[in-house]
């Protein structure tokens, strides 16, 4: 998969987000206006309402019954990422992709920054403050 995107720099911030949702949309919104980042969004359907959004990117990868498709996808993501120094945090973006977080914590630990509820809730923070 070819997941290199131009206008990733080094040094910089990857929000990686898991499931696509308003909160998906919200959230992105909120770390591009705060950061001035473009988000990536893993999921199995991209929403046309999104489709067409200047501060999301998204990887479709298909809904199958277990954890691997996606576990796959993601640590192809960082490894195309390379050597790169930038920091891809994840944020899960419903229940169900925080129990996956939860269950595939270990094998995406080593690439990803993972992000929990308090991280978003200083993004949140941050945004109401300015």
């Amino acid at each position: 998969m070819d997941f290199i995107v131009p206008e990733i720099l080094s040094g910089e911030l990857v929000p990686v987000l898991l499931g696509c949702s308003a909160h998906t949309a919200e959230l992105s919104l909120k770390i591009f206006r705060r950061y001035g980042v473009v988000s990536h969004v893993f999921c199995n359907k991209i929403p046309l309402s999104l489709r067409f959004s200047a501060f999301l990117r998204f990887h479709k990868v298909g809904k199958t019954r277990g954890q691997l498709l996606m576990t796959t996808a993601l640590l192809d993501f960082a490894e195309q990422m390379g050597n790169a120094d930038v920091i891809l945090y994840l944020f899960p973006c419903s229940e169900e992709y925080v129990d996956f977080l939860w269950d595939q914590q270990e094998a995406l630990e080593s690439r990803y920054v993972l992000a929990d509820r308090r991280t978003e809730a200083q993004i949140n923070n941050r945004n109401t403050e300015e």
